[in-house]
């Protein structure tokens, strides 16, 4: 997994840290069709019990929920951790109902068998492969713990 992530950084973004030697590669029909729906319906309720002031429930909070909530799909189905991260981009183009900022925000990454795809973690929309990602050349860095 490490080689087919480093071939989505840029020069000079940050990769890191892998600390599972294998990770489970998602099954796409799974993703879209079970667990989205799920967390759809997760993030909006965590919306209606969360702060919205400052910084208390933003992208990078979303994007934090979003890998645990894969993660623990993973305990439950008892795999490998998923090889899902949450990744940094400067939001240079709007994508999913976010503007674009000219800041940085935090969305999913995901491998899955058909290859890799980005997801906005605020609303679960849009599940889109990442070579057609309106961000992905500005991406900064990529955590997967």
């Amino acid at each position: 997994m490490i080689t087919a992530a480093e071939l989505l950084r840029p020069k000079g973004a940050f990769l890191g840290p892998l600390l599972d030697k294998q990770y489970a590669v998602l099954d796409h029909k799974w993703l879209e069709k079970e667990f989205l729906p799920f967390y759809r319906g997760a993030v909006a309720d965590l919306r209606h019990l969360a702060s919205r002031s400052g910084e208390a429930s933003d992208c990078d909070n979303d994007g934090m929920f979003l890998r645990q909530m894969v993660g623990l799909a993973g305990i439950v189905g008892k795999t490998e951790e998923p090889a899902v991260a949450q990744i940094v981009v400067l939001q240079n183009r709007a994508f999913s109902g976010g503007n674009r900022t000219k800041e940085n925000h935090s969305v999913g990454l995901f491998l899955t068998d058909r290859g890799w795809y980005v997801l906005e973690p605020q609303n679960g929309e849009h599940l889109v492969a990442f070579s057609r990602y309106a961000n992905r050349k500005t991406l900064r860095y990529a955590t997967f713990h």
